[in-house]
């Protein structure tokens, strides 16, 4: 279903939902004022009450169908099912009408609960048709389409000239080949792959690329590759939301993938004259929150899969082999082996095993920072952006985590925005490492200018080629680079020009290309530093050392790399800083340390550039005010995505135990700023801006906060609050991380007087006293030599490490008895609504903390107003597609 299909369906389902809705309503609003009359004209008290409870016995719906009169009709709601009271008051009827202890203010109560039933109701059906005016209000106006980039920290200055100015830029860059020198690459990678294990790696990998160049046309395309292709497909940045719905409905057609399968396959088999289309592809500029544009393609929806499927299974290739050669011995992992005297020592004085300390398995327990820091390497950012299998997509800019109920320690998926806030945590951790244990510490950052669109083909191929990859192939991604191209913005007359330098945008291919070349500058940086990593997420890379000469050794051989292959440094995103006690090194670049809205300052903190903040408040009230112009929930879906996610994730957040509660505090009072900027007219605050644009147009008053945070599943806005993700941990972290790092001083020594006495008192090791320890092993280990082992073998500093990184919990709040009652009535559909970690029938321990916040600090409100949770109760309005419309692809304003 196309998205414009799915609209004018989303559109029809709604008009007749509200237009049944409407007629429940004005039947109920008659139900209950006859049945209020009748009850107000009763004389006698306990008449009254009987009265009261046969009119909520007697109203129920079937569904979002008419009242229903007969019960063995088994209605899908009824009233008296709203209130558990209904039931005891019943029984508690009949009893006081012959028992004189049952007194007048009892049957008062039971009054005012059953009036408090009918009025609750009453405002359930305002509520409801309230949201279904907001649905076809938004609707209507088609939703805001948005292109969410919404992640990326590269930011430039905010200015719709920049289109034109970056367009430009970009025309005189790929256009003009760029040619490098071949005899001088295949040199360079000749020497770096010089050493004999380096020799046997490179040997296995060009065997291996020529065998699965021939196997690719023996596996051709199968139904089920083809939604595996698709499905990946779909989680890349390429296809309008138009296009992205027809790859859905391929998805549920096993004739349509067979028939899909049948076309890819004939441009397999004639891969040799396969080529883009002669009158070129449309290209458009999209515009990121970060005010860059980028050039994307929209090519044909065959094209696209056969294009992606292809450099899927060449990247998951190629992936495999860097790997086999990052785990082998040619790739340096910069940690000595300890003395055969030390290691036999630690294993006989201290009882370790060796193997233990030596393994660097992903997924085990690691027991030294040494071995952390290995598996995160290999985990997090060793070749990141290509995928482990075909049904995987990366994107450098994509941002997969748009709720903020899954910035919590809960949410494990990896995702871009989650690498690069790893990436900031070690950074910090290791600066607050170092500075304390070594007191110094250095660190470089930089990316490529105009990386993507100014790669030069004449590298890119030479690297391949060098690598094994057969002819057939290299010819074939030589005609994929000159692709065809026409800016779509210029009509139909546009003028075609082939690319000459650069890779397109979003194509698994154009990864592919870039890692394979950018491969070769992180084993380059391991081989001349004796093990430096070069952390790396696509081209924005990071080093650091306590060394800085092996920084600055590093540093010289990334710049005579970049100059080999035609590529320049950005220098408004390099810079270098030396925290501690140590000098900056003069090769090393001059210039600001920045991510998103951070600045890596002289002390070794990440501090908010308020600077850059101020420039994205104009932005943000610019798409505000874009996005209000077409409805309250397109508006609500840009502050979502700008504030509550592009704002956090650029403060990085969820924040870790080594920023310390200083960071919290800053991000609070910025987050507070940005919303006195947004709505100064209204305190700040969301909501009653909300409320005021409701009470315009809708004529509604009133109406409880928790209502705008509450999911739209439920007949709320949905609205995500940054403040809650920020304070839930504030008071799980430390003022100052380095008192615990402090603290493993006192750790490491009691652990070595604790061994050290047990062994001088013979309770030591089992084998201690045999001929072959006692010899060697009668002096025990060195406080001094005990020290130098901090970061190999001891555990204890591990502990700190890993606390430094990690996530600090949320604070616990906790549910009162009423809370629990209201989650245990909401109903299963709405249930399956919310997803992982959403409010759910008697779900509060499988609620992520943000839920839980929101719940604990709105539910009682919500309670008072509705009498459960739910504002809207499940079948009346299509909230399930109203989710599925919303989680579509944005559009920013241009």
């Amino acid at each position: 279903m196309t998205a414009n299909a799915f609209s004018q369906t989303l559109n029809s389902i709604t008009n007749t939902k509200l237009q049944v809705l409407s007629k429940q309503h004005s039947d109920f609003a008659a139900h209950r004022d006859k049945t209020v009359s009748q009850a107000e004209q009763a004389t006698d008290h306990h008449e009254k009450i009987r009265i009261l409870l046969e009119g909520i016995n007697s109203w129920h719906v079937k569904g979002g169908a008419e009242p229903v009169g007969d019960r063995s009709a088994a209605p899908s709601y009824t009233l008296a099912s709203s209130s558990t009271d209904i039931v005891n008051i019943s029984l508690f009827l009949n009893q006081a009408r012959q028992d004189p202890s049952v007194g007048k203010s009892l049957l008062d109560g039971w009054e005012e609960k059953l009036t408090d039933i009918l009025r609750k109701e009453t405002i359930k059906f305002s509520y409801a048709e309230l949201f279904g005016k907001l649905l076809m209000q938004w609707v209507s106006g088609d939703g805001v389409e948005m292109d969410d980039s919404s992640t990326t920290s590269d930011f430039e200055n905010i200015g719709r000239k920049e289109m034109h100015e970056q367009r430009a830029q970009f025309e005189s860059i790929v256009f003009k080949p760029l040619d490098t020198d071949t005899n001088a690459i295949e040199e360079y990678l000749e020497d770096i792959f010089l050493s004999k294990e380096a020799q046997r790696q490179l040997s296995t990998c060009r065997d291996s690329l020529e065998s699965f160049g021939k196997s690719l046309f023996d596996n051709p395309f199968t139904p089920e590759t083809v939604k595996s292709a698709i499905r990946s497909l779909l989680n890349a940045d390429l296809l309008s939301n138009e296009k992205r719905a027809t790859l859905q409905e391929f998805m549920r057609d096993k004739t349509v993938l067979g028939e899909v399968a049948d076309v890819l396959n004939m441009h397999l088999f004639s891969l040799s004259s396969w080529s883009w289309p002669e009158e070129g592809v449309p290209v458009e500029m999209r515009r990121q929150l970060n005010g860059k544009y980028r050039v994307y393609m929209d090519e044909d929806i065959l094209q696209a899969i056969f294009l992606h499927f292809i450099g899927l299974k060449w990247s998951v290739e190629f992936k495999r082999i860097f790997t086999r050669i990052h785990n082998s011995r040619a790739w340096n992992t910069g940690t000595t082996p300890l003395s055969k005297t030390i290691t036999r020592k630690m294993q006989v004085q201290f009882n370790q095993n060796p193997e233990e300390y030596l393994a660097t398995i992903p997924g085990t327990f690691q027991k030294t920072i040494d071995q952390t820091r290995r598996v995160m390497q290999s985990e997090m950012f060793f070749m990141n952006q290509l995928p482990d299998r075909i049904d995987q997509a990366r994107s450098y800019d994509e941002d997969n985590v748009d709720d903020m109920e899954n910035l919590g320690p809960q949410h494990e998926k990896i995702t871009p925005v989650k690498t690069k806030q790893t990436l900031l945590r070690m950074a910090t951790t290791e600066c607050l490492l170092n500075t304390t244990l070594h007191g110094k510490f250095t660190i470089v950052r930089s990316d490529f200018s105009w990386f993507g669109p100014g790669l030069s083909h004449t590298s890119l191929v030479t690297v391949l080629k060098f690598f094994g990859v057969q002819k057939i192939w290299i010819d074939f991604f030589q005609r994929f680079l000159n692709a065809p191209i026409k800016f779509i913005t210029d009509g139909p007359t546009a003028t075609v020009q082939t690319r000459k330098r650069g890779v397109p945008m979003s194509h698994s291919i154009s990864e592919l290309l870039g890692e394979v070349l950018l491969f070769t500058m992180d084993f380059a940086v391991n081989q001349e530093t004796d093990g430096l990593f070069l952390y790396r997420i696509h081209d924005d890379f990071w080093l650091w050392d306590k060394d800085e000469e092996r920084v600055a050794t590093a540093w010289e051989e990334m710049t005579k790399f970049t100059k080999l292959v035609g590529l320049e440094f950005n220098k408004e995103k390099t810079g270098s800083r030396c925290i501690g006690d140590g000098t900056l090194h003069p090769s090393l670049p001059k210039g600001d340390i920045k991510w998103g809205f951070l600045n890596f300052d002289q002390t070794g903190k990440f501090i908010i550039d308020q600077s850059q903040v101020d420039l994205h408040i104009t932005e943000l009230k610019r798409q505000l005010s874009a996005a209000g112009k077409q409805s309250i929930i397109a508006w609500v879906t840009a502050y979502n995505r700008y504030v509550s996610t592009f704002f956090i994730n650029n403060f990085c957040f969820p924040t870790a135990h080594c920023f310390g509660q200083e960071h919290v505090d800053t991000v609070i009072a910025t987050l507070e700023r940005i919303h006195l900027a947004i709505f100064p007219d209204h305190h700040g605050s969301v909501t009653e801006y909300l409320a005021d644009w409701i009470k315009r147009d809708f004529d509604i008053t009133g109406i409880p906060e928790g209502w705008f945070y509450w999911p739209i599943c439920m007949g709320g806005l949905e609205v995500k609050n940054p403040f809650i993700v920020a304070n839930s941990v504030r008071g799980e972290l430390c003022k100052d991380p380095t008192e615990r790092l402090e603290d493993t001083f006192e750790s490491e020594e009691m652990e070595y007087t604790v061994a050290k006495e047990k062994w001088e008192s013979g309770q030591g090791s089992d084998i201690a006293g045999s001929e072959i320890v006692w010899g060697e092993m009668k002096k025990f280990l060195s406080f001094e030599e005990y020290m130098g082992l901090r970061e190999q073998r001891l555990t204890c500093w591990v502990h700190t490490y890993r606390h430094l990184l990690s996530e600090p919990p949320s604070s616990s709040v906790f549910m009162t008895r009423e809370i629990e009652a209201a989650v245990k009535n909401v109903s299963e559909g709405t249930g399956k609504l919310t997803g992982n970690g959403g409010i759910s029938k008697g779900g509060w321990n499988k609620m992520n903390d943000y839920w839980k916040w929101v719940v604990a600090l709105y539910g009682p409100g919500m309670v008072d107003m509705w009498g459960g949770l739910e504002v809207v109760r499940p079948g009346q309005l299509p909230v399930g597609m109203v989710s599925f419309w919303r989680s579509r692809k944005i559009r920013w304003e241009q």
